[in-house]
């Protein structure tokens, strides 16, 4: 695994139900992501099953040559030991890395008031 950044795609295989190798956005602080942060990367996968829930933001996952619709499910972060991230794979945009970071926010009751 090379230098990964907040706001990258990668592809790891994690434990449990979500065991299969599959694309996951880098949400870790990148001051946390170096060798003197933790063991683990804290993730959020994505699915190709269209999901309308103020949770799950839209995203286009490159896919080969193409361009896949996906989601980001926010409502299921996950650590991932460092190990088991293979490769990344490329970037959201900035637009769809700030939807998720406020779905993420909402979700855990982290948004400030307006």
């Amino acid at each position: 695994m090379g230098d990964i950044r907040r706001g990258d795609i990668v592809l790891a295989a994690a434990a449990g139900d979500y065991g299969k190798p599959r694309p996951w956005l880098v949400v870790q602080a990148d001051k946390y992501i170096g060798a003197d942060g933790p063991d683990s990367i804290l993730v959020c996968p994505f699915t190709s099953h269209q999901e309308t829930l103020p949770y799950r933001v839209p995203v286009s996952l490159p896919y080969g040559d193409a361009v896949r619709a996906s989601w980001a499910m926010t409502d299921k972060l996950m650590a991932v030991k460092r190990e088991r991230i293979r490769a990344s794979v490329g970037r959201v945009s900035s637009q769809e890395f700030a939807a998720i970071e406020s779905a993420i926010a909402d979700l855990l009751g982290l948004a400030l008031a307006q």
